[in-house]
């Protein structure tokens, strides 16, 4: 079988480099380059990727023996409860150069003044400051160095002052991205000792837009690729799977210019907002949240999937409650903006095409809890003075997940930092249902301040004997829901 190169693009356009992406990986392909794929086609556009493999190793072969090309595979169940598979070969992608082994190719991107864009996804580790990079480095070992160095580059080679600056799009999954790529940027140029009109530079002629993107991508769909690629007719060693559903929120601030890639009003997908906030917020509330509030009482229910799961309607109409009545008054958008992205949760959910495994979504489970599901929780009660029955019921299904209460304990060990492990083999020698759902919602170290009050106590509590004191499964979830 022949390795999928540009001649199968039959005469589709190859655009110009006037993007660096920083991260070879998965995710940025299966969005952020398909995203400009398609806008590429929409409107005859010429924005073309440039790829820097930021790290050494990885994948033991490059994107350049494929000319750039590779396939998407996007695959779900669509707003008519149809199941979709798309398959797209993607052409804006130019070529591949691996910053360890060709720094200076990636030196010449920063003197071509074609290049407007730089997009990342270094991981969430990737941002940070390391004050062991030197500005002479091949490469400097940090992202946020490489980017110094990058920007040094185009200001000493392109005019100093008069230099034309980039637009940064950092997709990293932390809070305020790009102000944090920036500010680690500014601290470098100033430790390096760096021309002062070099770092005013930096912040007059560059502009850093903090976003918030939203896509599963399981990547190389490596269990099915042959069959995949005997129908695709092509070998092709670069394939990826991702979800219908696509969401990228561009920050952009008041007195930032207009952001350069002309996604919005192009891509459905794509939202220019000058506050990324409350975007955020409806994804953890809603997506995260209902993962967070469904997993454990799968998990005690001997479930494995998530697409298992929400095929019991018993689930649906306890997620569908949950958003509706515990989620979205919470929330600060228009309501119909959340219902909206609410009802693309259970499609999502539901996905076929993806094995999403609830043992794995328990990992820091507690954590998980704190950030995505008690503001909600808290919020409920300060507007009705009593305890969401879901999201209580939730509360009191992760402690008996972590108490191991419930049939096949054996087999699914909650994993946790060692120090909340200690908590619960402390909690499990209490044998009072109450004293112990006390000391649970006292331990200030899961939740960052004591929940333990009398209604909220009694809640859980009798929800925790609800959930043990007979195996649980999702009928009696139903019944639950009609009581």
């Amino acid at each position: 079988m022949t390795r999928l190169n540009a001649t199968f693009l039959k005469g589709r356009k190859r655009p110009t480099p006037r993007i660096v992406q920083f991260g070879e990986g998965n995710f940025l392909r299966a969005f952020f380059d398909w995203k400009v794929d398609r806008l590429n086609e929409k409107l005859d556009a010429d924005w073309g990727v440039v790829i820097v493999k930021p790290i050494a190793g990885g994948i033991p072969f490059s994107l350049n023996e494929q000319d750039g090309v590779y396939t998407t595979m996007i695959r779900g169940v669509d707003d008519n409860g149809r199941t979709v598979s798309d398959a797209r070969m993607i052409a804006c992608v130019r070529k591949e150069i691996p910053a360890y082994g060709d720094w200076a190719g990636v030196l010449e991107l920063a003197r071509d003044t074609n290049i407007q864009l730089v997009v990342s996804n270094t991981t969430e580790a990737g941002i940070t400051y390391d004050a062991a990079c030197k500005p002479d480095d091949e490469p400097p070992a940090s992202f946020p160095a490489k980017i110094t160095r990058f920007l040094w580059e185009r200001w000493t080679a392109c005019g100093t002052d008069a230099a034309p600056g980039f637009q940064f799009m950092p997709c990293e999954l932390i809070d305020h991205n790009a102000d944090e790529l920036r500010t680690c940027v500014l601290r470098h140029a100033r430790d390096w000792g760096l021309d002062a009109a070099f770092v005013a530079w930096i912040d007059s002629a560059n502009a850093f837009y903090n976003t918030l993107v939203d896509r599963i991508v399981p990547g190389y769909p490596r269990t099915e690729v042959d069959s995949l690629q005997a129908e695709l007719g092509y070998e092709d060693n670069f394939i990826v799977a991702a979800e219908l559903f696509h969401l990228l929120v561009v920050e952009r601030k008041d007195g930032m210019p207009p952001f350069v890639l002309p996604l919005e009003g192009n891509d459905e997908g794509t939202v220019i907002a000058p506050d990324a906030g409350p975007y955020k917020e409806r994804k953890v509330g809603i997506l995260n949240g209902s993962h967070t509030a469904v997993c454990p009482l799968a998990m005690l229910a001997g479930v494995e999937t998530v697409s298992e799961t929400v095929a019991d309607g018993s689930v649906t109409k306890f997620v569908d409650t949950f958003l509706a009545d515990e989620v979205l008054p919470a929330l600060s958008l228009p309501r119909d903006e959340l219902e909206t992205f609410a009802s693309s949760v259970l499609r999502r959910f539901a996905n076929p095409f993806i094995r999403h495994l609830w043992y794995d979504i328990s990992l820091n489970g507690i954590a998980k809890f704190k950030t995505r599901n008690l503001p909600r929780l808290q919020a409920y009660i300060a507007r009705t003075g009593n305890p969401p029955k879901l999201s209580t019921l939730s509360l009191a299904a992760w402690a008996a997940f972590y108490l191991g209460r419930f049939q096949g304990a054996g087999s699914f060990k909650p994993r946790d930092a060692d120090d909340v492990l200690a908590v619960f083999q402390r909690l499990a020698a209490i044998e009072d249902t109450d004293a112990m759902i006390a000391a649970y919602l006292g331990e200030a170290a899961f939740w960052g301040e004591s929940l333990d009050e009398p209604k909220l106590r009694t809640a859980v509590a009798d929800a925790f004997r609800f959930l043990t004191e007979q195996p649980f499964t999702f009928a009696r979830l139903g019944s639950y829901l009609g009581s």
